[in-house]
This record gives C-alpha cells, sequence and structure tokens, in this order.
C-alpha cells in the first residue's frame, strides 16, 4: 500500500521487505569472502579465538561480520540516500525535516534504530503497514522517511547551427569566362569579375549639320 502526501509517495510495507531481502542477498554473497575461510579455519582449529564466544554469545567472527553488514547500509544510505535493494525499487530514505541526514543520524538509525524495530517480534518493522507515513521505529527515532524517488531523463537538444551559405550569381556576360576558370588547375584561377553596374553618362547631342544648298539657275547663267 502507498500513501501520497505533499507530493511524496510513500513505499508501504510489502517494496520495503522486497527492497529489504534484496540488499541481504547481496550482502550474504559478499561475506561469502569472509566466512568461508573462517568456516576452514574453525574446521582445522575448532577452538581458534574467531569462533570462540567472546563477547556473551557472540564471536570475533559474529562481530565482523555485524560490523560488515551495518557499513554496507551506513555507507550507502548515507552518501545516496538508498542501498542496492531500494535503487532497483527506486525508494529513498530522506529525513523528515527536509534536509541531508547527518552521519550520526544515519547510524542511529541503521544500529539501534533497527534492533528496537526487531526486538519484540518485529512489531517496529510492522508498524509501516498501519502509519499514516508508513513509518517503523527506526524511521521514528531517526525523523526519517522512505519515499518513491523516481530519477527523471529529460532530452536535451543539440543546438543546430547555421552556416552561411557562398553562393556565386553568374551573369550571362561572365558565363563562359567563369566556366573556363573552373577547368583551371587551383593555383591557376582568377576569382570571377564582381558584377558592378556603370554609372550612366549623359551627353548632349551634337548640332545638326547644314545641308549644302544647291546652285541656283541665276548662278549657272553667269
Amino acid at each position: 500500500m502507498q500513501t501520497k502526501t505533499n507530493h511524496q509517495v510513500y513505499a508501504g510495507f510489502f517494496v520495503r521487505l522486497a527492497a529489504y531481502i534484496i540488499d541481504w542477498l547481496i550482502v550474504g554473497i559478499a561475506l561469502l569472502a569472509v566466512r568461508i575461510p573462517i568456516w576452514f579455519s574453525s574446521v582445522a582449529y575448532p577452538g581458534n579465538l574467531l569462533v570462540r564466544d567472546f563477547i556473551f554469545k557472540y564471536s570475533i567472527a559474529d562481530i565482523v561480520t555485524y560490523l560488515l553488514t551495518v557499513t554496507y547500509f551506513v555507507l550507502l544510505t548515507y552518501y545516496t540516500g538508498r542501498t542496492l535493494g531500494k535503487r532497483l525499487l527506486q525508494l529513498r530514505v530522506i529525513s523528515e525535516e527536509d534536509r541531508p541526514m547527518t552521519f550520526f543520524e544515519v547510524v542511529y538509525r541503521e544500529t539501534v534504530g533497527k534492533f528496537l524495530s526487531g526486538v519484540i517480534l518485529g512489531v517496529g518493522y510492522l508498524m509501516i503497514g498501519i502509519d499514516r507515513k508508513k513509518r517503523g521505529i527506526h524511521d521514528l527515532l531517526a525523523d526519517t522517511n522512505v519515499i518513491y524517488f523516481h530519477e527523471k531523463n529529460e532530452p536535451v537538444q543539440t543546438p543546430i547551427v547555421y552556416k552561411p551559405v557562398q553562393r556565386t550569381v553568374i551573369y550571362p556576360e561572365n558565363e563562359k569566362r567563369y566556366y573556363q576558370n573552373a577547368t583551371k588547375p587551383m593555383q591557376n584561377r582568377q576569382e570571377p569579375p564582381e558584377y558592378r553596374q556603370e554609372p550612366l553618362e549623359y551627353r548632349q547631342a551634337p548640332p545638326p549639320v547644314p545641308k549644302p544648298q544647291e546652285p541656283s539657275s541665276q548662278d549657272s547663267e553667269m
């Protein structure tokens, strides 16, 4: 079950249980690198210091595996806000006060808080199913919430750069010269002549030439 408040969707009991199971599988596989040598040492030397009771009923091997497990949960929750199991199910641990969690809060939540949640038949974990904000005892003690966190991948448009295109205009009087220049080697080419408009010249028309007069009849008789 999910609850949505103030644009935040709180994660319910079953999805958090699934994330917790995934984390324990990951931690269990990683701890095989420690448990297998310890098992071989206990077979070869049954009374060695690693498997002997050190504090109450806990041996040094138990303390080392517990510290490694807590380190996994603390570091991932502090630096990224979620473990690998929560990342797969898109969950995240946030502070109730809408601020980054301190390292002490994370350690307190993952150690003392989870210990108290599982003391009496896991009642502290079962509270997640009935609480309005889906919080267990460890969330209440550390003032944290577990919400759905979806990363948005927005496409980034590549800017389009338009390059200026040089256009060559060929006039009829320069067309033959332009194509002759294009067939020459690059080093022998000449730039095509630019088109220039000559200013018009206004000239005064010359005076009319007088026509020669024909001789009259009187001049011919003389």
